[in-house]
């Protein structure tokens, strides 16, 4: 599949077929879960309810590049493309090879980019193919298994990919999340993702999400908060127009010079000036 920016119409993009989930999907997910538990996660695949959480701090009106971590047999996948708008286009990235075959037969979309890679590569992975911001990336990975190293370098590349107005969102086993302190204590791991996500964003907030096996708890993660966007759009707007208003006053000084200059049979010295 080429990656370019592929025009669609919302009729056309409707003629490619995207397969439901069916058992295979399930079947797929319980045996690659099997071999790589510490990976995936999980032993089932992301119910619907969590894929709408997941999705909900989108704005896919004007999202044109959305990132997917831990694509999976794809049923965030199939959600995003089905909120997606037609000229947009989703990075599915998923470091088990398995699942990304499986996810390129199931679903034939052009908007639809499969890659077969660790998130730790992120950056570099999407700079390959000429992508250096994101509207938004959907992280279904197993933060609480991985190494606090190679999430910290995950979750910091996602933080710098993301353009000013993007959104993060993650999800967390609530069992995971639940761990009490004492578990460090006696050597069990133990992770908090709210903890962890907030040395990255300075905004964070969270849903439970009970209708999944298991439950979990979605977190919106984002660097700037609407207040900030309209603050910092305030200040800006501002700041152009004491531009605007400098340069229409540097202007006219400008002209007087070259009317003056004209009236008294001199030159401007420097021609350039009056010509801004």
């Amino acid at each position: 599949m080429k990656d370019g920016d592929t025009q669609l119409t919302a009729r056309a993009a409707d003629r490619f077929r995207r397969q439901p989930a069916s058992g295979s999907d399930l079947r797929v997910f319980f045996l690659e879960s099997l071999r790589s538990l510490p990976v995936t996660a999980s032993l089932c695949p992301s119910s619907r309810f969590l894929a709408s959480a997941l999705l909900r701090a989108i704005d896919f009106a004007t999202a044109r590049i959305v990132v997917e971590l831990g694509s999976g047999t794809g049923a965030v996948t199939s959600e995003l493309l089905r909120c997606l708008s037609p000229n947009a286009k989703l990075y599915a990235l998923d470091i088990n090879p398995i699942f990304v075959s499986h996810l390129r037969r199931r679903i034939r979309d052009p908007r639809l980019i499969t890659i077969q890679g660790g998130a730790e590569h992120l950056s570099s992975i999407l700079a390959q193919r000429g992508v250096h911001r994101a509207d938004a990336i959907v992280s279904s990975l197993g933060l609480t298994s991985m190494a606090k190293a190679q999430r910290s370098t995950i979750v910091g590349q996602a933080a710098k990919l993301l353009s000013k107005r993007g959104v993060l969102t993650q999800f967390q086993y609530l069992h995971a999340s639940a761990a009490p302190d004492w578990f460090s204590a006696i050597g069990l791991p133990r992770f908090s993702a709210r903890e962890f996500l907030r040395e990255h964003f300075r905004h964070v907030s969270s849903e439970t999400v009970l209708r999944n096996i298991p439950p979990a708890a979605v977190y919106t993660c984002r660097s700037h908060s609407a207040a900030d966007l309209v603050e910092n759009s305030t200040a800006e707007d501002a700041a152009n127009d004491l531009r605007a208003a400098g340069q229409r006053a540097d202007r006219g000084r400008c002209q007087d010079e070259a009317a003056c200059g004209a009236a008294s049979g001199q030159l401007p010295r420097d021609w350039s000036e009056v010509s801004r």
